[in-house]
């Protein structure tokens, strides 16, 4: 499924909001910033990517987090 990531906030490890922060500003000032969107797909099984549809023609917005995958 193609889909659009849209950022939305730089968070710490207690899942806070860093964004009044001194490191918060400096890495929201490029690409990284609340509002920026990328491009991305996802693998999602047949009946994931319908109940994904579903969702999102509803008006539901999924909210993900990126973590590295080593």
């Amino acid at each position: 499924m193609k889909i659009k990531l849209v950022f939305d906030d730089w968070r710490n490890k207690d899942h806070q909001s860093i964004y009044n922060t001194e490191e918060g500003v400096d890495l929201s000032t490029g690409d990284l910033h609340s509002g920026s969107s990328f491009k991305a797909e996802i693998t999602l099984d047949e009946e994931c990517s319908e109940d994904m549809k579903r969702a999102l023609e509803a008006g539901y917005v999924p909210v993900f987090w990126v973590v590295k995958d080593d």
